[in-house]
């Protein structure tokens, strides 16, 4: 899905942003240009030399909410400025600060007196006090809401699942991963056991509100039975303590959380592919949490990256280098090109970046919206991707998508239920788009009300989850979780 989603001090970069539409909430096209061109005239696996004009995605919604700000936007309440004292009254020092914040892995007080913010000097709120002889955290600040609570009731332990062996699979030679890897076209978790994904995507960069937003919402995802989630990310976002707590927090509900880059989604230059590349390996903060969790996390390296067929293996070849450069290990996943939706790229030349990759681990992703729109073009695609054994998923879908003069402006139907079916008699993973948050006229693909409560699904929420090859009778938990 394109994303055209962006945090408020990125609203000068909304022009790079608008042709870069699928995986990540739906993003809308410029004025004059249809949402959904087709590529050419042929059915959806058609090879597509250049990509279309138009994205073919979702997209996200036209403001995110930050830490800070309510849902819609709107400023929280700043703190006071610290009260006058009366003269000759001696100032009494606050009573020790109860509960806590874990900023940047460290747990800090709360401040008892929001009085004790304010700079001796300036007279400025930071959001930080000084309090018995040491810092304190100002309670509902933006540094606040940046960090989890660290002294509270821990959160519930899940039930333990009953016990799985070690699966018969074994890492092939040369895949020096410590967690999943690809064999036969197949996904393993990191004991050899297959991996069938079911989840959905979460644009936690857009929804950065700890409370309110993406981070809050796994466990309502969670509740659906889902074993997987996606989580939307881009370079704009700089609170990388919130992608840290969301990928852990993935894995205390039993989901495998993928990373996924957003930023070059519709892009076709190589060296917009190997940016993102960069970013994950050289941003210390984000290179730690991906090396962290090398048993447990996969990495979608570039939302939707369009670039043509002539390019495309040498330029995801150098992406791929400068992560097995830098001592990234993991499965990384692949989409294809055309925002997602040309499943011949990836099933035609897969193969090549497998032999490509030193580590041999390689997981490739399709899009499935209007240019799926016939239950045969699904048919025809899952079988291929079986027959040619390349590791394969369904990264994004929808129920609806796109519209162009011939089907007079409405979205095109997608049978997204023999998706459902296809997917679970082939064994293929799928990740619904999107939980909540869609704008630009994509709304209908929320899965979920904007609350992101689980109790409020959308009807196309319910056939995902609730229908009989939907993710609550399908999903199962990666052995990795039953140790």
């Amino acid at each position: 899905m394109r994303s055209l989603a962006i945090s408020a001090p990125a609203v000068t970069s909304l022009a790079l942003f608008v042709l870069s539409a699928c995986g990540g909430g739906p993003a809308q096209e410029p004025a004059g240009k249809s949402e959904l061109s087709p590529f050419g005239g042929g059915s959806a696996v058609d090879e597509m030399q250049e990509p279309p004009a138009a994205s073919m995605g979702p997209v996200a919604p036209p403001v995110s909410d930050t830490d800070g700000s309510s849902p819609e936007g709107t400023p929280d309440v700043q703190p006071l400025a610290p009260p006058a004292t009366g003269e000759g009254t001696p100032e009494q020092p606050p009573s020790p600060a109860t509960g806590g914040v874990a900023i940047a892995g460290e747990c800090r007080p709360l401040c008892a007196s929001d009085a004790t913010d304010a700079d001796a000097t300036t007279g400025q709120l930071d959001g930080w006090g000084w309090e018995n002889e040491a810092s304190c955290v100002v309670s509902g600040s933006a540094v606040a809401l940046q960090g989890m609570p660290c002294d509270g009731p821990a959160p519930p332990e899940l039930p333990p699942l009953p016990p799985v062996p070690d699966g018969p699979v074994t890492r092939p030679a040369g895949v020096e991963s410590a967690g999943f890897f690809v064999s036969g076209g197949r996904l393993y978790d990191r004991r050899g056991n297959d991996f069938v994904m079911r989840g959905v995507n979460n644009p936690l960069a857009w929804f950065t509100n700890r409370n309110t937003g993406a981070l809050a919402w796994l466990d309502e995802i969670a509740s659906t039975g889902a074993n997987s989630v996606r989580l939307v990310w881009e370079t704009t976002e700089t609170n990388t303590q919130l992608l840290r707590d969301s990928v852990e927090r993935s894995l205390q509900l039993r989901m495998v959380p993928m990373i996924e880059m957003h930023d070059v989604t519709g892009g076709t230059t190589a060296d917009g592919l190997v940016s993102m590349a960069r970013y994950l390996t050289e941003t210390e903060a984000v290179k730690q949490i991906l090396l962290d969790s090398e048993d447990s996390l996969l990495i979608n390296i570039a939302n939707e990256w369009s670039g043509a067929n002539n390019i495309y293996v040498q330029a995801y070849t150098d992406a791929i280098s400068v992560f097995r450069s830098a001592g990234i290990r993991h499965t990384l996943v692949i989409d294809s090109n055309g925002f997602g939706q040309n499943a011949n790229t990836v099933l035609n030349q897969g193969q090549a970046l497998l032999t490509a990759d030193p580590q041999h681990n390689l997981l490739f992703s399709v899009h499935m919206y209007e240019q799926f729109r016939s239950a045969q073009t699904i048919r025809d695609t899952l079988q291929r991707a079986a027959t040619a054994q390349v590791p394969f998923i369904v990264g994004e879908f929808g129920f609806q998508h796109g519209s162009d003069n011939q089907n007079q402006g409405n979205p095109y139907a997608i049978p997204y239920d023999v998706l459902l079916e296809e997917s679970e008699r082939y064994g293929f993973g799928y990740l619904a788009w999107s939980w909540t948050g869609n704008g630009g006229g994509v709304e209908y693909l929320d899965l979920t009300a904007r609350s992101g409560s689980a109790d409020q699904l959308s009807a196309w929420g319910d056939g995902v989850i609730n229908g009989p090859n939907g993710i609550r009778s399908t999903a199962e938990p990666a052995s990795i979780f039953a140790e």
